[in-house]
């Protein structure tokens, strides 16, 4: 009888962003994938499902304005996501938004808020501690 090994392929996690401004959409979407992580760049959440619908695995990390078009929230589009997946994957808001009502609300639904503009030492710290290194 042989000893068998396997060889592993290790898999980038993969990251949601939802962004309804392209060019930081972009911004986002360059940035994760220059640091070695699957990127899913989306404009709304229903953008974000079909794509995830397409792709392999599950999301390690949602990503989302907290103010996105056509009265949507950030914390709708991570509840979409987290519904679709049937798992209670990390979500983050970001905003420029200093309103109190917003703000609670992220706080009581234990979303983390990063405020606009967004350090990017911060935010590669955050999904490493998050989802591990790509």
């Amino acid at each position: 009888m042989t000893a068998m090994t396997a060889d592993y392929v290790r898999v980038a996690p993969l990251i949601v962003v939802v962004e309804d401004e392209a060019i930081v959409l972009a911004g986002y979407q360059m940035l994760f994938e220059s640091w070695g992580y699957r990127v899913i760049a989306a404009i709304s959440a229903d953008d974000a499902l079909r794509q995830l619908d397409e792709s392999e695995g599950r999301p390690g990390l949602i990503l989302a304005d907290l103010r996105l078009r056509d009265g949507c929230t950030g914390t709708d589009a991570i509840a979409r996501v987290r519904a679709v997946c049937g798992i209670d994957v990390p979500g983050v808001l970001v905003t420029g938004d200093t309103a109190g009502e917003r703000l609670n609300q992220a706080a009581a639904l234990g979303l983390p808020i990063l405020h606009k503009p967004v350090n990017g030492r911060h935010l590669q710290d955050l999904l490493q501690r998050t989802v591990g290194p790509a």
